[in-house]
């Protein structure tokens, strides 16, 4: 076991993550497909085929990490969003946007799982482990980071050609594919056996997790829950801010508040894990995310983006840490991508849900309806906690 190269992990992942969240369309697609003619329930359906690929896809794509290396994984997932990209440069309409879409979901499915289970892995042959929570948070600043320099920089883009946009993303993305040679497979106990076998054995694990473990699995359906509502806020309050007469980059600034708000969370992260209960924050962060959509149509929305951010980053980090902490290596990048899953099930309905109700009701409405469906889930989140103890 080369002890360098696992410790050299973690800042290719730091590098690696940098680079891929850097991306310069991640706040102009769903302008950028209103301009190519695209409805807000076409749109929906695009983020809907997102997320019923990556439901499909989750559990294989983790069972692929799992059996044949994190690394393949997440390097196939760069090329996919390449695939990506090239679509969405030439996309004349629905069905080329849908088949986009798809690739992009894969391009996020292979890196989901497959980036946490590389990184928790490493620590684990180094006997590390311990710092998986801080790194969990160097990890999510430095993704926001990320996001951040790429909102603003993409909306200067837009606003000149939304092309230059995506060209730079596939740049980037080449550059990020070149990091991702480098990093260094850790080891785990992998399955030998019969190609079947191997996938039959694998897929079950998760589903022997869920029977183990209902607490586990209930946190895990709640923060999906309560982040799709953070994603869907995020992307129709990009439409909703045009709407009422902002640039595309004053849009990217503003934005910036968002990611400016989840640096602050994967800072503060490690240190409210360390003093308090996960059961406190798990039912605490919900309501600050229910206050942050209700102020999204209004005039405060620049507190709701900071929220939003800083909401979405603890709970991240804080069911991150412990779904690894409760789950073997050779099943940890199948699980994480489980995790996952749920976010893309809650994700297949309430996206184009949200915006036919937008459309009929207007956004305004639309946000306020959902403000008050996540506030029945945190409800019920809390009766649920209180009732165990």
């Amino acid at each position: 076991m080369d002890k360098q190269k696992l410790k050299r992990n973690i800042p290719l992942t730091y590098l690696f993550e940098f680079g891929k969240n850097m991306g310069f369309t991640q706040a102009i697609w769903v302008t950028y497909l209103a301009t190519k003619g695209l409805s807000l329930v076409e749109i929906g359906l695009c983020e809907s085929v997102f997320h019923i690929t990556s439901m499909m896809m989750e559990l294989p794509t983790g069972m692929i990490a799992d059996l044949y290396g994190r690394k393949i994984s997440r390097l196939i997932g760069v090329i996919a969003n390449l695939i990506y990209l090239t679509l969405l440069f030439f996309v004349d309409g629905l069905p080329m946007a849908l088949l986009a879409f798809v690739f992009c979901a894969l391009s996020y499915n292979l890196e989901s799982g497959a980036d946490t289970a590389l990184v928790y892995d490493s620590l684990l042959a180094l006997d590390q482990q311990d710092t998986f929570t801080r790194i969990s948070g160097k990890r999510e600043i430095i993704l926001q980071s990320a996001s951040l320099i790429g909102v603003a920089v993409g909306g200067v883009l837009a606003d000149q050609d939304y092309r230059f946009a995506i060209l730079g993303s596939i740049l980037l993305g080449v550059a990020v594919f070149l990091v991702g040679l480098r990093f260094f497979e850790a080891p785990y106990p992998r399955e030998k056996a019969e190609m079947r076998t191997m996938f039959a054995n694998q897929f079950m694990k998760p589903w022997k997790m869920v029977k183990k473990q209902p607490d586990l699995v209930f946190h895990m359906v709640l923060v999906a829950v309560v982040l799709s509502s953070v994603t869907t806020t995020h992307y129709y309050l990009t439409v909703h801010l045009k709407n009422i007469g902002y640039s595309l980059s004053m849009i990217g600034l503003l934005l910036l508040l968002q990611a400016v708000g989840a640096i602050l969370g994967g800072y503060f992260a490690d240190r409210l894990k360390r003093r308090f209960d996960d059961a406190l924050l798990f039912r605490l962060f919900p309501w600050g995310i229910v206050f942050a959509i209700a102020l999204a149509p209004t005039p405060f929305f620049p507190i709701s983006l900071m929220m939003l951010g800083f909401s979405d980053s603890v709970l991240y980090v804080v069911l991150t840490n412990r779904v690894n902490r409760n789950i073997q290596s050779d099943e940890r990048a199948t699980i994480l991508s489980l995790n996952s899953m749920f976010f893309s099930i809650v994700m297949i309905a309430l996206f184009p849900i949200f915006g036919v109700f937008a459309d009929r009701n207007g956004l305004p409405m639309a946000f306020f309806g959902l403000a008050i469906l996540t506030g029945l889930v945190a409800l019920a989140n809390g009766l649920k906690i209180r009732y165990r103890r």
